[in-house]
């Protein structure tokens, strides 16, 4: 059966009635094709062994955490009884475990294909929908046709697993957090017109982390998980505006956590606090083997300037524990007056 899956661009080109008949033939084809991107037994063995996915969840999270750490979740009530799409706020390792053992449900994670294999070893009981970035700039053009016809597969292979009633993991920042002072990366609204094309709906998530402030070490000793209000999609609904919805969720449950924390400004983070976890992120990238320049290419709008003033990722700092200015920063102050403060 040959079909031509569109681009979300030229998705939103057809009338309303073109989309409800692309969607019904796409919907018929991915049922069909077999999965390519999806790992070996993650419709078969995985909802089994939910229990052992638990435990090596529970394992993975003390291994990078305090072995005392503070452990919560909350809004599981939110999530609906059919198949979702947990969307899923982006800090570090740790954000493709925690969740696991908090939830009733087997569900597969869209991860990277890249990485360590002993980090995908440790997730391969969940199911894994593989992806791969690419580096902007300096990968050939052949190598870039090749990750997104990759994609491509992948894309159809989350349909498929959906309309058969299977859940998803889905990070749409792509990459970590790093930053101290933005809620969130800004997001791709992929996992959007994949919802849109299995009509599921999406649960917004996010996971919040404390440090020990006390030492410079990178213990975690609390983690704070919030399942948000589903976002149901409807194949004439507008994606800027539910991507709005998921933004604003995401940012306001983001907020509420950190000032549960006690926190009620993000300037007011201590610089010990912010070390130990880009510390902690350093450490798990390398072994993840991850490039971090690869990461911060994938970041949507890395290159635009605005994202940048707003340090879209970490932020350096010297042997004393003081966060330097960015180079934005820098730029900013030669051109204001010399009694201006820029902060």
């Amino acid at each position: 059966m040959e079909f031509k899956m569109l681009s979300s661009k030229e998705e939103d080109k057809l009338t309303e009635q073109e989309l409800i008949d692309y969607y019904k033939k796409l919907r018929e084809y991915a049922i069909k094709r077999k999965l390519t991107n999806t790992t070996v037994g993650a419709t078969t063995l995985g909802p089994v062994l939910k229990n052992i996915s638990n435990k090596l969840a529970i394992m993975v999270t003390k291994m990078f955490s305090d072995k005392n750490v503070d452990w919560v979740a909350d809004g599981q009530d939110n999530i609906p009884n059919n198949q979702v799409i947990l969307a899923h706020s982006h800090q570090g390792v740790l954000d493709g475990f925690v969740w696991i053992p908090k939830i009733n449900r087997h569900c597969l994670v869209l991860h990277g294909a890249d990485v360590n294999k002993l980090l995908l070893m440790a997730q391969l009981n969940t199911g894994l929908v593989l992806v791969k970035k690419a580096m902007p700039g300096k990968d050939n053009e052949e190598k870039q046709a090749q990750v997104k016809q990759y994609n491509e597969q992948a894309k159809l292979d989350m349909i498929k697993l959906l309309l058969e009633g299977h859940s998803i993991s889905y990070y749409p920042e792509t990459t970590w957090n790093l930053s101290p002072n933005k809620l969130h990366l800004p997001i791709h609204n992929g996992f959007l017109y994949i919802a849109r094309r299995a009509g599921v709906p999406v649960v917004p998530v996010v996971h919040e982390f404390s440090y020990d402030t006390s030492t410079k070490k990178e213990h975690i000793t609390k983690i704070h998980t919030r399942f948000g209000k589903p976002i149901y999609i409807n194949p004439i609904d507008n994606i800027d505006k539910k991507l709005d919805e998921y933004d604003e969720q995401i940012s306001t449950m983001r907020w509420d956590l950190i000032k549960e924390k006690g926190i009620y400004s993000r300037k007011d983070i201590s610089n010990q606090e912010y070390i130990n976890f880009l510390e902690g992120n350093y450490k798990n990238l390398k072994l993840g083997k991850l490039d971090i320049d690869k990461e911060r290419a994938n970041i949507y709008g890395a290159s635009d300037e605005f994202y940048k003033f707003h340090h879209i990722n970490d932020v350096a700092y010297n042997d004393k524990g003081q966060l330097l200015e960015t180079e934005e920063t820098q730029k900013i102050k030669k051109l204001c007056p010399k009694n201006t403060i820029v902060k």
